[in-house]
């Protein structure tokens, strides 16, 4: 009788016992203060920036890139004033000092293009001068389709006019009746909605809508753009007041580098690795 008290004990003492958890350690998170980054950029270049940034954000974190859309003049002007820390730009200004960094990150063209209605193929660059000074009445002589061609040129303070005025218009001057395209965008619109409308555009920016053409014979590829052998050929450069320190020039060295090379060729620019 003693036993099964002591077993009925030890049963109702093992019923009323109340499991023991045992608590599972919060880890302990760091917290790390992002590193901001400034980046001007003309339109043009604006997609590619930002898929730059938004690469280089999966290699370090840390580090916030902001694009800042800017045409060429006016990235510039924002990095001289330091209200960026880098700038990406299609054309130098004439008044870039010996002390001001840059680097070629990649290379495009101008295309002059027209409306794939537009049978013509080519022009020299004595024509295109011609065309752009409003000077040609009729495409129809040319190749082209009967009717005045309707001239799209983009404002002042882009780079591609300034790389267009130098290298093709030199001391020729576009005509005043040209319209006048804000962004590579509305250069696409304009062209590809006018069948008599020309204009000119980084080539990694031609799609369906446009019509490239040919200078002095020769296309603006890949190839003849990285032989610089295209009239219209220009070096994109990567700039900062001074050699860029900690976090610029981290970005700098991955976007001059493989990973990024890799980043702006799917963009359509022409690269050097």
């Amino acid at each position: 009788m003693r036993r099964w008290l002591i077993l009925l004990l030890v049963l109702l003492t093992a019923c009323d016992a109340q499991p023991r958890f045992i608590p599972t350690p919060t880890p302990f998170v760091a917290t790390t203060t992002p590193t901001s980054l400034r980046l001007a950029a003309p339109g043009t270049l604006v997609p590619a920036m930002q898929a730059l940034a938004a690469a280089y954000r999966q290699v370090d974190p840390t580090v916030q890139i902001t694009v800042l859309e800017r045409a060429d003049s006016l990235a510039w002007d924002a990095l001289r004033r330091g209200d960026v820390d880098l700038a990406a730009l299609t054309w130098m200004p004439a008044e870039a000092t010996a002390d001001v960094w840059s680097a070629v990150f990649a290379r495009d063209g101008l295309a002059i293009v027209v409306n794939p209605q537009n049978g013509i193929t080519g022009m020299t660059a004595d024509q295109v001068r011609l065309l752009f000074q409003g000077r040609a009445e009729d495409w129809s002589p040319w190749g082209g389709l009967p009717g005045t061609p309707a001239i799209i040129s983009r404002e002042e303070a882009s780079g591609a006019y300034a790389c267009f005025q130098s290298r093709m218009m030199k001391s020729a001057r576009v005509t005043l009746t040209a319209l006048l395209a804000p962004t590579a965008e509305a250069v696409l619109q304009q062209v590809g909605q006018e069948p008599l409308a020309v204009g000119y555009i980084s080539t990694a920016r031609l799609d369906g809508r446009v019509r490239p053409v040919a200078v002095d014979g020769i296309p603006p590829t890949p190839e003849t753009i990285a032989a610089a052998l295209y009239p219209l050929t220009r070096d994109l450069r990567l700039t900062a007041l001074g050699e860029p320190r900690g976090a610029a020039r981290e970005f700098a060295q991955w976007m001059l580098g493989p990973a990024g090379q890799k980043v702006l060729a799917a963009r359509g620019y022409v690269t050097r690795r």
